[in-house]
């Protein structure tokens, strides 16, 4: 089976954080310890720009913090979402009796910041973004984001950025707003090693926010929601800097061959992107993406179908970034795909 669906690090996980649960696999005997001060801490060091361990939340993945960060919000409460986005945002409002209103970004999927200020409304508690964005891959500018932090502060609005993919980008550095969280009490920015560190199976997330924030969160997470092994697996991943650069570059080489292969293609346009993932528009109407993921399944090969997307329809699909061996099956299968006349 060819995985191009799930947009974990194709590499897999650093065989370092692998071989840290072996060697502490004993742990498995022992509660965890609720609140780890020293693991946070080695947290706010690898993020670097100044944060602290009083600005570090953690999360059973991404998703605990995604979920948690609405709870603290009053009932009735609006969520704006730019879309094409991350279905969970949604579902998190939803779950506490919130209403979601979705922004419709542009076919470039770029941030346009004065027509989401238009959409906020006095109801409006929560704007959540993620950067680099998903499904595109697109890297907003820190200015662009900023336009939007500041305007959330004046009007008492939480701002959530889901930065799940940030490692990824090589600019990611210099885009992050982990640094802003002092000067903004209403930043929350939401990160994992899910995706670039491919350890799904962790379950590790972890928040940066201010430190009055953080306390507010603290008082509505789950307890004993991380697990003894997630810790140690973490940090020697974050130390592993072997395996940091070499996913770096191999993704950044293979995007850069995969994206052209497929742009080839007539009939599909590529979306430029900085994660390890592609989304490509079906220009073709004979075909759906829906029809794609079915035929593509029947070699094995799994594709993401976008239509599911707010936002998008049955002509975008998303792939992975995977081998260039990988690429290439995706791409010849693709090709001959679309060479043959479709049945209604």
């Amino acid at each position: 089976m060819f995985e191009f669906s799930g947009p974990i690090n194709f590499l897999g996980p650093s065989p370092k954080a692998v071989e840290a649960v072996k060697q502490n696999a004993k742990l498995i005997r022992f509660y965890p310890d609720p609140n780890p001060v020293e693991f946070k801490s080695e947290i706010a060091k690898y993020v670097g720009h100044r944060v602290e361990e009083e600005n570090v939340i953690l999360g059973n993945g991404s998703i605990e913090l995604i979920y948690t960060i609405t709870e603290i919000l009053p009932r009735g409460f609006k969520s704006l979402i730019p879309v094409p986005s991350f279905s969970e945002y949604e579902k998190a409002a939803l779950r506490v009796g919130g209403e979601t209103v979705f922004v419709q970004l542009p076919e470039n999927f770029a941030l346009e910041t004065e027509k989401i200020k238009r959409a906020v409304t006095g109801d409006t508690k929560i704007m959540c973004i993620c950067n680099p964005h998903s499904p595109s891959g697109t890297l907003y500018s820190k200015e662009a984001v900023l336009d939007l932090l500041d305007f959330c502060h004046k009007k008492d609005i939480i701002f959530s950025v889901d930065e799940n993919y940030i490692e990824f980008a090589e600019k990611g550095q210099d885009t992050t707003l982990a640094g802003m969280v002092k000067e903004y009490e209403n930043l929350f920015v939401i990160r994992s090693v899910t995706k670039f560190y491919g350890m799904p199976g962790i379950r590790l997330g972890y928040g940066i926010a201010a430190g009055n924030l953080i306390d507010k969160l603290e008082t509505v997470r789950q307890p004993w929601s991380i697990n003894g092994l997630a810790g140690v697996a973490t940090l020697a991943a974050f130390k592993d800097t072997e395996f940091i650069e070499n996913t770096k570059r191999t993704i950044a080489k293979e995007r850069a061959q995969f994206a052209k292969n497929l742009s080839e293609i007539e009939g599909l346009h590529v979306y430029p992107s900085v994660t390890n993932f592609l989304l490509v528009k079906i220009l073709n109407r004979k075909i759906t993406s829906t029809k794609l993921k079915e035929l593509l399944a029947k070699e094995r090969i799994l594709i993401r179908d976008c239509c599911t997307f707010v936002g998008l329809d049955d002509s975008y699909f998303r792939v992975t970034v995977r081998s260039a061996k990988d690429n290439q099956k995706l791409t010849e299968t693709i090709k001959q795909i679309l060479s043959k006349p479709q049945k209604n």
